[in-house]
């Protein structure tokens, strides 16, 4: 019998099984600005190399191609890779068979297999986004996409969709989750409703590694502040969203199982998160989507 020489998706030591009971590796690497060039293809192989399988990327990056490219070249299957698009706001605003195109070039441009793991909407486009839900519906009858998500939605939005009689249940919100943007309410809502949640940013942009709990917590452990930050998004039920172009950091970045938070360490990383820094965000998710 041959030897599977490809890293199995389902021997993954970080899965989470969907609402849908598909099981989804919780350690991310996500695309944003990843360039779409050969430079951004070596990026990628890199994350591949350190073991990534689940992508994470968007219409709006522009580098779906390349993630396609890099992937094919690793000659690891389709089918071990979980890979993630979202469809942009302008095209939820010229309707359903724009959502169509978008998904359809979004499938075209990765051109590895022929459909996407799960397709999310990037922003819940006022008036707009139930329909864009319901296409992504029928794509997913088509098995364009195998599965359907949310991005930036509140609870309220969240409520809203619901109301309108979907009839395939969303498995993911994804919002940006961090000990620097703690929302346990929102958090707790999601995982409470079976979706789970996808944290983007969840390395803040290495903003923050300074902070005194951080670095405490990081000497206690002898562990970095990036693997603090992610640990504590993996003990919270995460799907977590890092990105580095650094190999080794990447590594560095998966390696976060031979050891623990405790619920101490755990509360006091949720404590970095001030009232004024929720506010603020809100504020500006409110900004952006009355922009839109």
């Amino acid at each position: 019998e041959m030897i599977k020489q490809h890293h199995d998706i389902m021997a993954d030591p970080t899965l989470l099984i969907s609402s849908s009971g598909s099981p989804i590796p919780q350690l991310v690497f996500g695309l944003y600005k990843v360039p779409a060039n050969e430079e951004g293809e070596e990026i990628i192989s890199d994350a591949v190399k350190a073991g990534y399988r689940h992508f994470d990327t968007a219409s709006y990056y522009g580098n779906e191609e390349t993630l396609g490219k890099a992937l094919k070249r690793s000659g690891i299957p389709r089918d071990q890779f979980f890979i993630v698009s979202k469809v942009w706001n302008d095209a939820q605003k010229l309707g359903r068979a724009a959502v169509r195109y978008s998904v359809e070039r979004s499938i075209a441009d990765l051109n590895f297999g022929t459909y996407y793991d799960l397709f999310l909407i990037h922003w819940p486009v006022p008036n707009y986004f139930v329909e864009t839900y319901r296409e992504l519906e029928s794509l997913q009858g088509e098995k364009k996409i195998r599965h359907i998500g949310l991005s930036n939605f509140s609870p309220a939005e969240y409520e809203e969709l619901i109301s309108n009689n979907i009839s395939v249940p969303p498995v993911v919100n994804q919002f940006e989750v961090s000990p620097f943007m703690y929302r346990p309410r929102d958090v707790e809502y999601f995982q409470c409703k079976g979706v789970l949640v996808s944290s983007s940013k969840a390395l803040h942009r290495g903003k923050g590694f300074d902070h005194p709990i951080i670095e405490i917590i990081s000497k206690r452990h002898n562990i970095t502040a990036a693997q603090v930050v992610l640990r504590w998004g993996l003990q919270k039920g995460l799907i977590v969203v890092a990105k580095t172009s650094n190999f080794d950091r990447m590594v560095e970045n998966r390696d976060i199982l031979h050891f623990s938070l405790g619920q101490d360490e755990m509360a006091k990383l949720d404590s970095i998160t001030t009232e004024k820094d929720v506010s603020d965000r809100e504020m500006l998710e409110k900004e952006r989507k009355t922009q839109m």
